[in-house]
């Protein structure tokens, strides 16, 4: 029995039937209108899922209707927006957008750093997550978030590597946390989701060792959804097209080729 422990979201995607890019050309034109290269894994991984209906209600901009955007377009969105406001004092005083109104453009990183948005919480739309300009060129960079009822400069680490915060927007969207569009998608393609509860996760390791699979070597990954500490665990049976999910310790997931 062939079992695959350390998959990557772009291999994940490609298990599930999406092998042929489908957006490289908007892609493509996004890197030359913005003159800068994305990160292979992220140009890769969105290629791939762009224009497709699995991901289209994810924490992820994947539908054809979107796509990444620098904050200072945001910030200079917002100007526009608000300029005719400019002139009640009161209003400037609380306006986040009031102090980028009257410097340069160019002045703007002495308050904040650029950021390539690349997602956002489909349900609510008030946190966003992105990629520094700066890091860009990185293979794997770090993810940031900024919720809209934070200051314009108070974006967090949400996931130490962009592969991280790929692999969570997937696994949530399998897991058919918030929505279950992947899941009705999946199942129109011939996919079946069967979902098991469990006391602990020492019954999870039991079950799966009927199976041959190594618990402690399976992939874990963070989740936007559920406790600080929680975490999915995941692999793939090559032989019987099985993809395993364990859901919070006390969830086994499986979702197979029918």
């Amino acid at each position: 029995m062939a079992i695959k422990y350390n998959l990557t979201p772009i291999e994940v995607v490609k298990l599930f039937g999406y092998t042929e890019p489908a957006a490289k050309e908007e892609l493509e034109l996004f890197e030359k209108d913005n003159h800068l290269k994305l990160p292979k894994l992220l140009f890769d991984f969105l290629s791939l899922v762009s224009n497709e209906e699995l991901l289209s209600t994810a924490d992820i901009w994947a539908d054809s209707d979107s796509q990444p955007y620098f904050s200072y377009q945001y910030i200079e969105e917002g100007i526009e927006d608000c300029k005719e406001d400019f002139d009640d004092s009161e209003f400037c005083k609380e306006n986040a957008f009031y102090p980028y109104s009257k410097i340069p453009k160019e002045q703007w990183p002495e308050l904040v750093e650029n950021y390539l948005q690349i997602g956002s919480d489909y349900a609510a739309g008030v946190v966003f997550y992105g990629i520094k300009e700066k890091e860009l060129e990185f293979e794997n960079p770090p993810v940031y978030m900024l919720h809209e009822a934070d200051e314009l400069t108070d974006w967090k680490l949400i996931a130490h590597t962009l592969s991280e915060y790929l692999m969570c927007v997937l696994l949530d969207a399998l897991a058919g946390v918030e929505y279950t569009t992947a899941q009705d998608v999946l199942n129109e393609n011939g996919w079946g989701f069967y979902q098991e509860e469990y006391a602990n996760k020492e019954e999870i390791r039991e079950q799966l060792s009927k199976k041959k699979i190594d618990l402690s070597a399976m992939g874990k990954n963070m989740t936007f959804y559920g406790a600080v500490d929680s975490f999915y665990q995941y692999c793939f049976d090559e032989e019987d097209k099985v993809f395993y999910m364990i859901i919070n310790d006390t969830s086994l997931m499986a979702i197979k080729a029918e």
